[in-house]
């Protein structure tokens, strides 16, 4: 693949607060994922574990994001890191998570052309 072509899969785990998940995914739909949008990721698909909303334990959230070629990675990322209302979001967000994670991957066949920036 040419390195424009490379997908790169960003994805947020996000452990939530006894019986806040559905609300806190409904923020993240309706705060995070318009800028996310903006900066050209493309939603993947949003994962709930276990698969029932719960009132007294965590719910897991999964979102994963995609986008093409390393200069759209780099490009998303130096937007996000300056821009005051990504920064406020995750802020706001550590309030009602447990823990939470991101990973930015890609295939094994990709990496290369990735690193050749």
């Amino acid at each position: 693949m040419a390195p424009a072509e490379s997908i790169v899969y960003i994805v947020d785990e996000m452990v939530v607060e006894p019986g806040r998940a559905r609300a806190f995914l409904v923020d993240y739909l309706e705060r995070y994922a318009p800028g996310a949008t903006a900066r050209g990721l493309t939603l993947d698909r949003v994962l709930v574990s276990p698969p029932v909303w719960l009132e007294d334990q965590s719910n897991t959230l999964t979102v994963s994001w995609t986008l093409r070629g390393a200069r759209a990675w780099w490009r998303q990322s130096l937007l996000a890191r300056h821009d005051a209302e990504v920064l406020r979001w995750w802020a706001d967000a550590d309030e009602v998570l447990t823990t939470r994670r991101r990973t930015v991957s890609c295939s094994s066949a990709d990496v290369e052309a990735m690193t050749d920036v």
